[in-house]
């Protein structure tokens, strides 16, 4: 559930996020909350409600949870609302002691960040399941899985560059939110993370910005961790995606505000060398145990900006051509699906990318990703 948050200044704070399947993308500012369909590209909610600085939407239904910007009384950043918006009724307001920097929310969970604690409702009843303190956490850092079903696990940064895992699938007969995991990420402090779809991946990235691990945090010791180098120049990476399960081979996109998409392709636990060869990189955090992984793919953005947000999406298009279809269309039932890259600049500019795959069973760094520009749009409202 990636987003973006930029400082235009004076008209208020533009801020722009994929919902959870990346189906949509909700974008507030100085004005309103307008939803943009991903499939059709067309807007297909605005709500002129005042200056907003975060605006989330779960999956494709009729909730948003938004926070004001401030610059109205009655939109103060130290309120949550949620918002039915085919009734355009306020469902509940959720107070908190300072402003709710971050805002995460799945089928079962719902998550405020301020700046020093999260916290952490049953989205059903809105009963607060637990309160947790973080260090210093300005920029509303976390990560809460897709996923509600079997798992539901949550990430916040934890001292230094360690990030701690949750286990948010409690839902009462106790309360409380225990503890999963500590995982020492990296040695500076995290500035970006995402899980995979179904919770098992957790991909962090420190505010460096050269190198990203991918933590299996829910398997086995002998497969914790995956590294692969962005650049060595330092960035600040904005964005962290994996793609569908659908889609092979698996990616992982980093998008930084050099004005850039890496993707990196993800090779299958325990057949890869580099699987191996991570098995201590966890525990150690030693950038010299194995040679980082390099992208896929570089997408090189029309301008640079301010940063991007970027998901992976499939879409079925038409019929099935044949033996002769394009290496990495996903077929199920005679249908073509085809990869795309999905990317919301910090200039308030959306573009799509057709990506055609490489095989799935290649060699280490075999095959090649193509990409193509097939789409841009101003997200940005006319003052």
């Amino acid at each position: 559930m990636a987003h973006l948050k930029v400082d235009w200044g004076a008209p208020g704070t533009f801020f722009v996020a994929f919902n959870q399947d990346a189906s949509c993308v909700s974008i507030a500012d100085f004005r309103g909350i307008r939803i943009w369909n991903l499939n059709s590209h067309v807007m297909c909610l605005d709500l002129p409600l005042g200056a907003i600085s975060i605006a989330r939407m779960l999956f494709c239904t009729s909730l948003l949870a938004f926070v004001g910007a401030g610059e109205q009384p009655h939109l103060t950043p130290r309120k949550l609302s949620l918002l039915n918006t085919h009734s355009n009724a306020i469902i509940q307001n959720l107070s908190f002691p300072s402003t709710v920097l971050g805002v995460q929310l799945n089928r079962k969970r719902l998550l405020a960040v301020l700046e020093r604690r999260a916290f952490v409702y049953d989205l059903e009843s809105l009963q607060v399941l637990g309160t947790l303190d973080t260090p210093s956490n300005p920029r509303g850092l976390a990560a809460l899985t897709v996923c509600s079903d079997p798992a539901c696990l949550l990430a916040l940064p934890a001292e230094g560059g360690a990030v701690r895992v949750y286990d948010a699938a409690r839902s009462g007969g106790g309360g409380g939110v225990d503890v999963l995991c500590e995982l020492e990420a990296h040695r500076s402090p995290v500035s970006v993370m995402a899980w995979d779809e179904e919770g098992v991946l957790l991909a962090t990235a420190s505010k460096k910005g050269t190198v990203v691990r991918v933590h299996g945090v829910r398997r086995s010791s002998e497969d914790k961790a995956l590294e692969f180098r962005r650049g060595s120049t330092a960035a600040n990476i904005t964005c962290l995606a994996f793609s569908p399960s659908a889609v092979q081979p698996r990616l992982l996109c980093a998008a930084s505000d050099h004005g850039t998409i890496h993707i990196f392709k993800l090779h299958p636990h325990g057949r890869h060398p580099a699987a191996k060869a991570a098995q201590s990189l966890l525990s150690a955090v030693m950038p010299g145990v194995m040679e980082p992984q390099r992208p896929l793919a570089t997408v090189r953005l029309p301008a640079k900006g301010q940063g991007a947000i970027c998901a992976v999406v499939q879409e079925v298009v038409g019929q099935d051509g044949g033996d002769d279809a394009s290496p990495g269309l996903g077929v199920a039932g005679g249908a073509v699906a085809e990869t795309r890259l999905a990317v919301a600049t910090g200039e308030g500019y959306l573009y799509s990318f057709r990506l055609e795959l490489p095989e799935p069973e290649g060699p280490e760094h075999g095959g090649t990703l193509r990409h193509s520009l097939e789409g841009e749009w101003n997200l940005r409202p006319s003052r």
